[in-house]
């Protein structure tokens, strides 16, 4: 993911466990938007990592 992205990895943990936090606080909506940005991060990111690494 993210082309082996420490920070990148770091980040998206926090991330997720702060919507793992609204999910158990009831917080659904907020959980749903931010689960939908999280997985169009990952995608956008692993799809750019992909087009550069074919292009070298």
């Amino acid at each position: 993911m993210a082309g082996g992205s420490r920070v990148f990895s770091l980040f998206m943990l926090i991330f997720y466990a702060i919507l793992l936090y609204f999910v158990f606080a009831d917080k659904n909506m907020i959980a749903m938007y931010m689960m939908g940005i999280g997985m169009f991060i990952e995608a956008l990111v692993n799809c750019i990592c992909t087009f550069q690494s074919k292009t070298k």
